[in-house]
């Protein structure tokens, strides 16, 4: 009998984290039995896992271990990297993309899909959640501190850390060759597009249609109020 190993993925938001979630699925990794995306599912709420002690977390592999899970995606918040990164027979991967990239793809994606009430970047940074904050890598990495140190202590930990601007190669060395078509775009969903129209959002429409996609005023200063994940960022690229 093989080894047993379990994949936890860190999944940061519009950080191309779908594409590997499927491409997980597309090579036959075994998902917990109830899930959101790879994200394990008890009595129809997220585990959450991200608040669990380093017992807890050892705890919650000997029951994937149990259950044969072979795959878990993290998407939430910062688990305690060191326990995961201590136990044998957890394999860490992440993925990233340039950070203000990523925030201005939430954004649109978030206001596209109605998933968000703000009507610019100012109100988007302060409704309180983690994706849709500043400094968001920082804060995942840190387990909710402002501390780049913590957060790139955390990423060292990692088996495996992949910058989505340079590929996908990373892949390959989990046994994944399959490729999977299948990505998590902003515009282009024919599905998206009928529900703005049944709910008369002609505007919104429109520009969807046009794929219009909204910027950060220069005002707001968006690379100042990020610096912390630009340098995390950056010492990644190098």
């Amino acid at each position: 009998m093989a080894e047993y190993r379990l994949v936890w993925f860190q999944h940061l938001h519009k950080a191309a984290g779908t594409y590997v979630i499927r491409r997980a699925m597309a090579n036959g990794e075994t998902f917990w039995p109830n899930h959101e995306n790879g994200n394990p599912v008890e009595n129809g709420k997220v585990i959450d896992l991200w608040n669990k002690s380093s017992s807890e977390i050892t705890e919650f592999v000997d029951e994937c271990e149990s259950r044969g899970v072979t795959f878990v995606a993290c998407e939430w918040g910062g688990p305690d990297f060191e326990a995961l990164a201590n136990d044998e027979r957890v394999v860490l991967l992440t993925c990233l993309r340039h950070p203000i990239k990523r925030l201005i793809s939430n954004y649109n994606y978030d206001h596209y899909w109605m998933w968000t009430k703000s009507s610019n970047y100012s109100e988007y940074l302060q409704e309180g959640h983690l994706h849709s904050s500043s400094e968001y890598y920082t804060k995942v990495f840190a387990r909710g501190e402002l501390d780049l140190d913590r957060a790139m202590s955390n990423i060292g930990l990692f088996d495996h850390v992949i910058v989505a601007e340079d590929g996908m190669d990373i892949l390959n060395q989990l046994g994944w060759p399959k490729e999977s078509d299948t990505t998590h775009p902003t515009f282009g969903d024919k599905k998206r597009a009928m529900i703005l129209f049944a709910k008369f959002r002609w505007f919104r429409l429109f520009n969807y249609l046009k794929k219009n996609k909204y910027l950060p005023p220069k005002e707001l200063q968006i690379d100042d109020k990020n610096q912390l994940d630009l340098k995390l960022y950056n010492s990644l690229r190098a």
